[in-house]
């Protein structure tokens, strides 16, 4: 136990010092930005003047799609590069900004760096509740702000095989669960009641295959649900083999 432990503490010792004292920098004054999000948009924070950071890229101005949720929650997905001092250069840091607003006004967003793992939120707590209340009680989960941050904070992509692939008429799997295997049902289910849009339309097409290959029935509750997703119709980031773009999938 204790060998673990110092093995432990030592791989985040590495992750830790593997930033130079300019990213950190940089990082700290850009979450310090992020932390009145009510006030974030991409016109401040190209006009904002930072000490640590050289400049933010902001192509296309960041944006990548936005889409409606439950209950009229509005999900805004941006990309923002950071570029911070290195020594004598320059290195860049990408982050995926996640901005979730209600009748226009920001409720909160989630700041993630792929490379690292690492994620930063910042909610108005009282309506963020509010909304997983609803959510729990149409889809009779008990999900918390853990939950709804770590569903949102990677973008998943809705899609199967890539066109240039040997595997492309394989069997269907998302995350290596394949569809046609019933001991899979449960996650399956769960993705179904997800707060995430992409694993919602994982979780409809498992569950319909299992019903249609393995005679596995659906539920009231999960036939009601199918319905309620499929004519909310969320946009989603759909595959289209090398690239991924947003649509709805259900039109």
């Amino acid at each position: 136990m204790k060998k673990i432990i110092t093995c432990t503490f030592f791989l985040l010792s590495v992750c830790l010092f593997s930033q130079n004292k300019e990213e950190i920098e940089a990082d700290y004054e850009l979450q310090g930005y992020f932390k009145n999000y009510q006030e974030f948009n991409i016109d401040s924070l190209k006009a904002k003047k930072f000490k640590h950071i050289v400049y933010i890229d902001l192509q296309g101005n960041g944006f990548i799609f936005e889409r409606k949720l439950e209950n009229n929650l509005k999900q805004t997905v941006y990309t923002i590069l950071v570029n911070f001092p290195y020594g004598k250069y320059q290195r860049h840091k990408e982050y995926k900004v996640h901005m979730f607003s209600k009748n226009d006004s920001i409720i909160g967003l989630i700041s993630y760096h792929a490379k690292t793992g690492s994620v930063n939120s910042y909610f108005d707590y009282k309506k963020l509740y509010a909304h997983i209340e609803l959510h729990n009680e149409l889809y009779e989960t008990k999900f918390g702000v853990s939950d709804f941050i770590d569903q949102f904070k990677t973008m998943k992509t809705y899609g199967f095989h890539c066109g240039f692939s040997p595997i492309m008429n394989g069997a269907l799997q998302h995350d290596d669960f394949y569809f046609d295997n019933i001991r899979n049902a449960k996650h399956f289910r769960k993705w179904l009641k997800s707060f995430n849009p992409e694993l919602q339309a994982f979780g409809i097409k498992a569950l319909e295959h299992l019903e249609e290959k393995e005679k596995l029935p659906l539920s009231p509750l999960e036939k009601k649900l199918i319905k309620h997703i499929k004519t909310r119709n969320s946009t989603l980031l759909i595959c289209g083999g090398c690239v991924s773009f947003p649509r709805r999938l259900y039109d």
